[in-house]
């Protein structure tokens, strides 16, 4: 029988000294280092009463420490329309994150945070959508650029934002945009929470979601772990096989 290493507290690290290695992350030919941040309940679902409001305020802060250390922040539509969504205005760095919502469609609810935030915006969108619902978005203040005839290209897009400086893409959901990006290889990290909380809803929302699929297995080899109150933060990195 193999034998079982034992996990335990070995030190403590302040939250804001994590991760910091972001801030000069490694290259990759075309986009930018693409890291996915989710919370996930003890019976392993992302979603709790249609959001994604799960974990502690430590989680929360640790989120938005996460987006303090990127150059462009990243949701689908999907999670826009549940929650307020801006990136975070952050001291002492030259060029703030940039706010990008992943939209087929582009019908996106005007009065989220969103279109208020002061740094730069932008709606990836495809030949899908209407007209009306681009102008729509561009009057709210956001840019708006189709990457796609039917769908969202989404190399596409992170090779434009790559040539817009993006070195680091922080993406927080939802299941289908984190899906899409697994199976095309497109994604190199996970933050995950493993929160405290066990919901039993039949029908909420797993970390991967939608059609596609990746070709091979994935593999997870874990860089870091911390805890706090019994809710975990786990730090890996993705490798495909």
């Amino acid at each position: 029988m193999p034998e079982l290493s034992r996990l335990g507290t070995v030190g403590a690290d302040e939250l804001a000294s994590l991760h910091r290695d972001l801030l000069e992350p490694p290259a990759h030919d075309g986009r930018p280092h693409v890291a996915l941040n989710f919370v996930m309940t003890a019976d392993g679902r992302v979603s709790y009463q249609g959001r994604a409001e799960i974990g502690t305020r430590t989680d929360r802060a640790l989120m938005f420490h996460l987006r303090s250390l990127a150059d462009a922040v990243m949701i689908g539509a999907g999670t826009l329309r549940v929650d307020p969504f801006a990136a975070p205005s952050v001291k002492g760095r030259d060029r703030q994150p940039m706010a990008v919502v992943v939209s087929r469609r582009g019908d996106l609810p005007l009065d989220n945070r969103f279109f208020a935030h002061p740094g730069e915006r932008l709606v990836a969108t495809s030949g899908a959508a209407a007209p009306a619902a681009i102008a729509a978005v561009r009057a709210a203040g956001a840019a708006v650029e189709a990457f796609g005839d039917a769908e969202v290209d989404l190399a596409r897009l992170l090779g434009a934002l790559k040539d817009r400086g993006v070195r680091f893409a922080l993406c927080e959901g939802g299941p289908t945009l984190a899906g899409q990006l697994l199976a095309l290889r497109l994604v190199d990290e996970l933050f995950l929470t493993q929160a405290t909380l066990i919901t039993a809803e039949p029908d909420a929302r797993r970390l991967f979601e939608g059609s596609l699929r990746p070709a091979g297995p994935v593999h997870v080899e874990r860089v870091t772990l911390h805890e706090h109150d019994g809710e975990r933060y786990e730090r890996s990195r993705l490798r495909y096989g």
